[in-house]
């Protein structure tokens, strides 16, 4: 289980670095838009789609590491005061949930994905083409499922060790 767990994390963080990559071209792509603004008076046209595009990409790809990390938010008002077997039931519960909203969520965002490349649909100014970034979205849904199905599998996470 070590090893797997070694495997998945090591496998989120390389989607994280790839979502700071994003978040690097991101501002890399706005300082370059700038200087042509102010500097040529000829502004690129695509800075705007671009970089939602990418925004979208870097939220994406980190969300596995999130998973993975157990660095997503959590209620634990109730889940605290349970002992520790109403603990680990409600932590499968909420995994068993997540696993079910990823899968939902990468069933139908696959179904936009494949209309997408199949109309080969194109941003509305700059008309960078769509497919790809849109194929992002349901992978990383599906990733972040299996990860959290591998998680549901692992004792709850201690809080208070977390927090030191």
């Amino acid at each position: 289980m070590q090893a797997i767990d070694r495997a998945l994390l090591l496998a989120t963080r390389g989607l994280l670095a790839l979502s700071a990559a994003c978040c690097a071209a991101i501002l890399g792509l706005v300082v370059a838009a700038v200087v042509m603004r102010y500097a040529v008076a000829a502004p690129f046209r695509f800075t705007e789609e671009l970089s939602g595009l990418l925004l979208s990409a870097m939220a994406f790809l980190a969300l596995p590491f999130a998973m993975a990390g157990n660095a997503n938010i959590r209620v634990t008002l109730v889940t605290d005061r349970l002992p520790p077997l109403g603990k680990r039931v409600a932590w499968f519960l909420g995994q068993c949930i997540m696993v079910a909203f990823c899968a939902v969520f990468a069933w139908e965002g696959w179904a936009i994905a494949e209309f997408t490349l199949m109309l080969k649909l194109m941003s509305e100014q700059a008309r960078l083409p769509l497919g790809p970034w849109v194929v992002l979205m349901p992978v990383s849904l599906g990733v972040t499922g299996l990860v959290a199905a591998w998680v549901a599998l692992r004792p709850p996470p201690d809080e208070k060790a977390a927090h030191l």
